[in-house]
């Protein structure tokens, strides 16, 4: 049990450390400090950064698909279930905005250098297969057109869609507006039968 309280305070430490410093920017010294735990225990958990800002990552974003595959156990109703998944982003941007400032941060910082890019890449994949689950359960959906599309398909759009508004204004400092999540929930409802 105390190793998971060390990991989970580390992962905390790093959470604060890289929500006010760039990637690049922090250092293991920051986040030994702040968590109050040795380096060399750090680096016991997380052999490098790249380990311990993948692992964050990782995290943030299995909880999403975890609450995304709990809605759609909830209704079987498509329109329903977008409209439940918009409202989720929209409470999680609210409750928690710094969750997706440290995604958006981390994930662009990663994409600069070979070395951090090779381990991202392997975190989407990773990820990717998460939200494939999520669309295999979301199931197939009928569009307005009559045509078929997998859950997968369409549920990758609906949360690239979303990701894209709240990245879009996170790495401009902005916070994103309700209405354009609200607009974006609308144009998916509208597109299914």
């Amino acid at each position: 049990m105390e190793n998971i309280n060390k990991k989970e305070k580390i992962l905390e430490a790093a959470r604060e450390v890289f929500f006010k410093k760039s990637f690049y920017e922090a250092t293991m010294d920051d986040i030994a400090q702040l968590s109050g735990i040795k380096k060399p225990t750090i680096y016991y958990y997380f052999p490098s950064k790249i380990d311990l800002a993948s692992q964050l990552l990782e995290v943030n974003v299995k909880k999403i698909f975890v609450k995304i595959s709990e809605i759609i156990s909830t209704t079987s109703n498509v329109k329903q279930r977008i409209k439940i998944i918009v409202d989720f982003y929209i409470n999680l941007l609210e409750e928690n905005s710094k969750t997706f400032i440290i995604m958006q941060r981390i994930g662009y910082d990663f994409m600069q250098k070979e070395d951090s890019k090779k381990k991202i890449n392997e975190l989407f994949e990773k990820l990717r297969k998460k939200q494939k689950e999520a669309g295999d359960l979301f199931g197939e959906v009928t569009l307005s057109s009559g045509k078929r599309v997998s859950g997968d398909l369409f549920l990758y759009s609906m949360v690239a869609a979303l990701g894209r508004i709240i990245f879009e204004n996170v790495s401009q400092g902005r916070k994103p507006k309700k209405d354009d999540l609200l607009a974006i929930g609308d144009i998916f409802i509208a597109s299914v039968k």
